[in-house]
């Protein structure tokens, strides 16, 4: 469905994105000053949402400023990118189906099975994740396929560059809240040194992706 537009009177100019501008309106009330929170502007977050969807599924990022731009809303393009990659479809053909059906209704149309859907979203949590910490795929594959948390995947693989244990046998020591992640560190010899390594890598790590092999729920914006 395609988003509302809300107009409120407010105006927020110069959110623009790759050369395409975006433009809501509202009205502000006098009010008692807030104490300051930082808060990630529109502009940035749209950005790095659309950053996503072409990074994960492949889609033109001017095609998704199109789309946006014409009252389509970031879940919907999400789901729209989510079912192209899966189907091996283009986006547009996807987001065509999707003016006068509902996406459990396009997915039908397109024959995505349930096994499909989650053959791609193994596929795509994978290959992010094999990238970022520029590992072997198929080593990430099986541990997605056995359907780990992707919080469990990470500590699993880091933690076993450091002790001769493999990833699948790391993440069946950690049982909380009997025994949470440090505890599995301590049990493993890993230093204080090397746990600090090992966050920082956790830091340094930007998937933007929901957590879990199973946290696409609705197929849409994948984060941690």
């Amino acid at each position: 469905m395609k988003r509302l537009t809300k107009i409120l009177a407010l105006t927020v100019t110069g959110l623009v994105l790759t050369g395409a501008s975006y433009q809501f309106t509202t009205n502000t009330v006098q009010a008692k000053p807030l104490p300051k929170v930082e808060r990630v502007s529109p502009q940035i977050r749209i950005d790095n949402e659309m950053q996503n969807i072409n990074e994960y599924f492949g889609v033109d990022r001017q095609t998704l400023v199109t789309y946006y731009n014409n009252g389509w809303g970031m879940p919907d393009l999400y789901e729209g990118a989510f079912l192209a990659y899966a189907s091996h479809k283009s986006f547009e053909d996807i987001m065509n189906l999707r003016e006068n059906n509902s996406w459990p209704r396009v997915e039908y149309l397109i024959g995505l099975t349930p096994n499909d859907i989650k053959a791609a979203h193994d596929d795509i949590v994978s290959t992010q994740i094999a990238n970022k910490l520029d590992m072997n795929k198929s080593i990430v594959t099986f541990l997605v396929e056995q359907n780990y948390g992707v919080d469990e995947i990470i500590h699993g693989l880091l933690y076993s560059m450091y002790v001769d244990k493999s990833p699948a046998d790391i993440i069946e020591m950690h049982n909380p809240p009997t025994k949470n992640w440090e505890m599995v560190a301590n049990d493993l010899g890993i230093t204080q040194e090397q746990l600090a390594e090992i966050h920082q890598k956790m830091e340094a790590l930007d998937l933007g992706m929901k957590k879990g092999p199973k946290g696409l729920k609705g197929h849409g914006p994948m984060r941690f």
